[in-house]
């Protein structure tokens, strides 16, 4: 089976995807990421998903994925903390991995996976992000046949660690994040290379993995929306609610809405005194819990459907300060209609012009300002909420997308 053809794919092609988790359901911005490609892949080839099993969730998400069609097969990992730890503080100092990886190598994965290998043969082997290309070494040493290696970047981890370190003002926490930064730089620049091609979802990070890594080759696999899902309802929209939807574990959206509830929402509550805050996301920390007992301000907690929640709001926020890759959560509110502020670290990678898309703003001044200028004028909302929506259906269908994964393939095949 291969992939060679330049106006489509010839055959199905037998594709093995190595994720981290199991991508259903899709509570987060790499699982709806991972969930959309291997369902649409599944659609014209063979898929098999090789994956770990952390939860009875997983284990309900994985009958859903072989319903559809992709061949699931899922390794338990380590339940023991204490033999967690030990294996990963051991894959750290001698293999030379960052410690956020090194928790994510099992030596039953990698026997699973060496099985694979010897059994059957593959056009395609797609890594997902560093904490599964990091098996690379058992493809090497025990695959007979010759195939496309691919490694799935969401984000660029040494650029993430970086602003984590800059932003965080607890003296040992920056240096631990500092740490890890220059973990992931070096293991960035040892092994990307040995893709035969790694996928970046944005311009601004395949300049940084390219500056990382001299040599290393990439391509532009761009995050998607269905429009079809997210699209604009007869939900009703109040004109004092703001929203921010996302994995409220993940430390960018953890420190997201703690600047905007610290530093952002007073100025706006001076010009709306009657304005909502909600924070709309799975598995919220303490810290995200306790900005609830702020005035106004609701933390939702896991949610089975985002949708009204996002219908509802008059304007869509997104102040982070830190992150890599793009924003999920922004081709969301775009594809239903929603005006959003955003900062420039939050828009970072996609294709929007500030005032035409959206509005944006680096400081927690005039982040206020655009979001109070939004939420008064209905006009400019539509206007920004109609070319956005625009372009997300032009650029980021999942369609349009899996078209560019499948080009992509083909290229690493035939190595160009």
């Amino acid at each position: 089976m291969d992939l060679t053809s330049d106006t489509g794919m010839t055959e199905p092609a037998n594709i093995l995807f190595i994720s981290a988790t199991v991508p259903y359901p899709a509570t987060d911005g790499g699982r709806i990421r991972v969930l959309n490609l291997v369902r649409r892949l599944c659609r014209t080839h063979k898929v098999t998903l090789l994956t770990f099993i952390a939860s009875p969730d997983d284990e309900k998400g994985i009958v859903y994925l072989r319903e559809i069609g992709i061949e699931v097969i899922g390794i338990r990992r380590e339940q023991r903390k204490l033999m967690m730890a030990l294996g990963s503080l051991l894959q750290c100092l001698i293999h030379r991995k960052p410690l956020t990886v090194a928790k994510y190598y099992s030596a039953k994965m990698a026997r699973t996976l060496k099985s694979l290998l010897t059994s059957r043969e593959f056009s395609i082997i797609h890594f997902e992000m560093l904490h599964m290309g990091q098996y690379l070494s058992v493809l090497r040493a025990n695959s007979k046949s010759s195939c496309a290696t691919i490694l799935g970047e969401q984000n660029i981890d040494s650029s993430i660690w970086r602003r984590l370190a800059r932003e965080e003002l607890i003296p040992l926490k920056k240096l631990i994040f500092y740490w890890q930064h220059r973990s992931f730089r070096s293991y960035e620049r040892r092994i990307c290379p040995r893709f035969d091609l790694c996928l970046c979802v944005s311009t601004q990070d395949q300049g940084d993995l390219e500056s990382i890594c001299p040599g290393v080759i990439t391509e532009l696999v761009p995050n998607g929306v269905d429009p079809n899902y997210f699209k604009s309802g007869e939900d009703v929209e109040d004109e004092t609610r703001l929203v921010f939807t996302g994995s409220m574990d993940w430390k960018p959206n953890e420190d997201a809405v703690e600047y905007f509830c610290y530093q952002i929402l007073d100025h706006v509550r001076g010009e709306i005194p009657e304005v909502e805050f909600y924070i709309v996301g799975s598995n919220p920390t303490k810290r995200v819990l306790e900005l609830g007992n702020i005035r106004s301000v609701t933390v939702t907690g896991w949610v089975e459907d985002v949708r009204p929640y996002i219908a509802s709001a008059a304007v869509f926020v997104v102040p982070l300060r830190i992150g890599g890759g793009t924003r999920l959560k922004i081709l969301q509110a775009l594809a239903m209609g929603k005006s959003v502020v955003s900062t420039p670290i939050g828009c970072e990678g996609l294709d929007l012009q500030p005032d035409r898309h959206l509005l944006v703003a680096d400081w927690y001044r005039p982040f206020a300002e655009a979001t109070v200028k939004l939420m008064k004028d209905r006009a400019m909302r539509q206007r920004l909420a109609e070319n956005g929506k625009k372009l997300v259906q032009e650029r980021h269908d999942w369609d349009v997308v899996i078209e560019k994964l499948e080009l992509a393939y083909r290229k690493a095949i035939s190595g160009q």
